[in-house]
């Protein structure tokens, strides 16, 4: 466990994706902040009246997709704020997973040893640690732009290795390792971009609406 202790990244390894968002995006106001045409929250916030886009996936982890108000004006800092909370959230989600891929092998044996002391599982779960590690130090010090999107981009790819510790489990949709990552993915899509690609969201969503 990483000796820095981030809020975001306890709830999210505590109590999960949904969770974790709620608290990257407690005080600050969706509408203004999301850079594209939708923002994904967790499903509890979304009233009767919300213009929503669901996912099946994403209904399973508590999580739905709230169409943006064309007319809003977008506030840049809440944005960034945003963002780096969520990283952290990911960052949380990760090494949640990491612990019940730990303790799946950990069940599992192989010519009676178990799956977890295997050199090469050992090495992977080492690497996957020093990666979580490093990608803690780089939200906290990453600048907003390229840099943060950076780090969601790293943790997509850091997501699927720890999926490929479950095995086959790992590749299965229903299977909540695999469906965290695959919607927390969905969750930065809404809300990391390049400042261009802002832009093009935006006013996709402008046109949409």
């Amino acid at each position: 466990m990483s000796a820095h202790r981030n809020p975001y990244e306890e709830t999210a390894r505590a109590d999960g994706l949904a969770v974790g968002l709620a608290h990257a995006l407690e005080g600050i106001d969706i509408q203004a902040a999301a850079p594209g045409g939708f923002a994904a929250v967790p499903a509890a916030w979304a009233g009767p009246e919300a213009d929503l886009r669901r996912l099946r996936l994403a209904d399973l982890e508590g999580v739905v997709f709230v169409r943006r108000d064309p007319l809003r004006a977008h506030d840049a800092r809440a944005a960034a704020l945003a963002r780096r909370r969520l990283a952290h959230v990911r960052l949380g989600l990760a090494r949640r997973l990491l612990d019940r891929a730990t303790e799946h092998l950990g069940a599992r044996t192989a010519g009676e040893e178990p799956l977890i002391r295997k050199q090469m599982v050992i090495a992977t779960v080492a690497d996957v640690m020093t990666g979580l590690e490093l990608l803690h130090h780089q939200a906290v010090v990453a600048d907003d732009g390229t840099g943060l999107a950076d780090v969601h981009l790293l943790l997509d790819e850091l997501g699927w290795e720890i999926a490929r510790l479950f095995g086959a489990f790992g590749y299965i949709a229903d299977d909540e390792a695999a469906r965290s990552l695959y919607v927390s993915a969905l969750v930065a899509n809404t809300w990391v971009a390049t400042s261009e690609h802002e832009r093009d969201e935006r006013e996709e969503g402008e046109a949409d609406g």
